[in-house]
């Protein structure tokens, strides 16, 4: 079979957004590539058929509609290519085997089987997302924080929860409640269907909105894996919504960032009492777990 790889070049505080649109237009799969610069490629593959020239449309109206959100995009490239692979989807699925993260989380494909014991927590997705399947490090360092965080009695709030996987995780972690948000539409019934398939819907609450904005309930932890201009806002909401001794876990930022969200945690009454990080294409993350 012939395929059509588009790849877009955007901005990562778009690589959500667009992820998403690229799996509403049907592909195959997503790659995401960090580049330096704070920019990303997203790479999905397409039958080549008499559909590409509507999707490579749809995907820049989507891009020019974006500000419109308060999310820039920008570069804002797409390239087109003609690939010849009969076993690309194969090759494709191959990139995902089942991976550990922590001592207990097992994150896996849907379409694989993994045999696990009782102890360890199992999470299965369909992969390809730029956030949110377990497979980009920002995702990797919260859930390792998260795993060293979460107790009984929590109650959760998730901001930015993209596939759900932090939720899905908190939940089996032993979360009594968590609160699932979601700035875009697109990514909604996503989450919905991994809450559901994974058998936590009824301990979770999701809603579409802007991070902590409008938000009245009080939470024993608050995490959210988001980049650092979403995160540096949030932080005085974070000293309104969140119970004494409460705390809260970000992701999702860059190593040269860590030091002014660190300034803002700080005279906001937060301290840190973790700091995780992993390099990926020559692109730093951190993961910081704060409390009051």
């Amino acid at each position: 079979m012939d395929w059509a790889r588009i790849t877009v070049t955007t901005a990562q505080e778009a690589s959500e957004a667009v992820a998403n649109l690229l799996f509403e237009l049907n592909a195959t799969g997503v790659e995401l590539k960090d580049n330096e610069a704070s920019t990303v490629n997203l790479i999905a593959h397409y039958p080549l058929d008499d559909r590409v020239g509507a999707r490579m449309q749809k995907l820049r109206d989507f891009l020019t509609e974006l500000p419109t959100w308060g999310i820039q995009p920008h570069p804002a490239t797409i390239d087109l290519k003609h690939v010849k692979s009969e076993k690309w989807e194969e090759a494709w699925k191959s990139a995902f085997p089942p991976q550990r993260v922590g001592s207990r989380i097992v994150i896996a494909p849907t379409w694989i089987d993994v045999p696990h014991n009782e102890t360890e927590i199992l999470i299965q997705l369909n992969p390809g997302m730029a956030f949110g399947t377990g497979y980009h490090p920002t995702t990797r360092l919260s859930l390792e924080l998260l795993e060293r965080t979460v107790e009984p009695h929590h109650q959760v709030a998730d901001i930015g929860t993209g596939s759900g996987i932090l939720t899905i995780a908190a939940i089996k972690l032993g979360a009594k409640h968590v609160d699932a948000i979601e700035i875009d539409p697109t990514a909604i019934p996503i989450a919905a269907a991994n809450f559901q398939a994974n058998g936590v819907a009824p301990k979770v609450h999701l809603s579409q909105g802007d991070g902590l904005r409008g938000i009245e309930n009080r939470y024993h932890l608050i995490i959210g894996n988001i980049l650092t201009k979403t995160i540096l806002p949030m932080i005085p909401f974070c000293v309104q919504r969140i119970y004494p001794e409460g705390i809260i876990i970000f992701s999702g930022i860059l190593e040269t960032e860590f030091a002014q969200v660190k300034s803002v945690l700080e005279a906001n009454q937060f301290q840190c009492l973790e700091v995780v990080s992993e390099a990926e294409d020559k692109v730093t993350w951190v993961g910081i777990k704060a409390a009051q």
